[in-house]
């Protein structure tokens, strides 16, 4: 009898552990490997035609600093006509309407390669400038995407428009402007337990749990930002870390939020992040503070 309980026993223990193995291996599963079954419903980049199924829509600009203001509305149709509205900030009216057309064009791509960047010309009597830009998939939550475009600096832009403030407080757009289309589309992603990792903050829901997308930061080699010229300036904002799977993941924070996030959090910044056997965050600070 003794033996058998044992054996009974043995099992029991063999079984526990190897639920608790499957349970860990899932929730430090790398998003790629989870994806296998939550494949990733986004254009390919690395073609023309996916690019343009990409961009076609309706964006706004959302400026990190007023979260919530959207001082910009740009309509991108497939044929790469592109309509913006800019709004005043104090009472949400139109202020100005213009109507454009985007081209692609080439810098770092091969002829044989997809195009990186995007040449805005106006077809309107406006008389704007357009303006050249990188362009760049961030991440996708809460049923939104979110796109990077990068001036890329040789002259102004229609985005120095962007200025929320009567007063003209910048004069001239930001190097990096984010723009969110909302597009319904939802990821059933578990969040990485027992780990420590970097992630870009993309917003949450009144402190109580956040949207991380776990990345490779910093990159093997780095850069040099004290030898780098203005035109690698750009490239390096487009490449500073890497993203195989450009979705975020809902993560828990503690009741006590001041325990875990050291400071306030930065939407599309950087953070190195801990969690706990639950995938609750118990530990973030901004990555270049580390």
């Amino acid at each position: 009898m003794k033996m058998v309980f044992a054996f009974i026993l043995a099992v029991l223990v063999f079984i526990s552990a190897a639920s608790l193995g499957l349970a860990e291996a899932g929730g430090n599963m790398h998003l790629e490997e989870q994806t296998e079954s939550f494949p990733i419903d986004l254009p390919d980049m690395q073609t023309e035609a996916g690019i343009r199924e990409y961009l076609a829509g309706e964006w706004y600009f959302y400026d990190p600093a007023y979260l919530g203001y959207k001082s910009c509305r740009m309509v991108i149709h497939e044929d790469m006509n592109v309509e913006f509205v800019f709004f005043d900030s104090v009472t949400y009216e139109p202020k100005g309407e213009y109507n454009g057309q985007f081209a692609f064009d080439r810098i770092y791509a091969d002829a044989s390669e997809a195009p990186d960047m995007l040449c805005l010309e106006f077809t309107d009597d406006s008389k704007l400038l357009g303006g050249d830009f990188f362009f760049l998939h961030r991440t996708v939550y809460d049923g939104r995407r979110v796109m990077s475009l990068f001036s890329v600096g040789n002259g102004g832009c229609v985005f120095d428009l962007l200025d929320p403030s009567e007063e003209n407080r910048w004069g001239y757009a930001p190097v990096e402007m984010l723009f969110i289309k909302d597009t319904g589309e939802e990821y059933d992603l578990a969040p990485r337990r027992t780990a420590e990792f970097y992630a870009v903050y993309w917003g949450g829901y009144e402190s109580v749990s956040i949207w991380l997308d776990d990345i490779d930061w910093p990159l093997p080699g780095g850069y040099d930002l004290e030898e780098i010229g203005s035109d690698s300036w750009y490239r390096y904002l487009t490449t500073r870390y890497n993203n195989e799977v450009p979705v975020s993941v809902i993560y828990v924070l503690p009741e006590d939020r001041t325990q875990a996030a050291d400071g306030d959090l930065h939407y599309g910044e950087v953070y190195l992040v801990n969690t706990d056997e639950h995938g609750e965050i118990t530990y973030m600070r901004l990555a270049s503070e580390e």
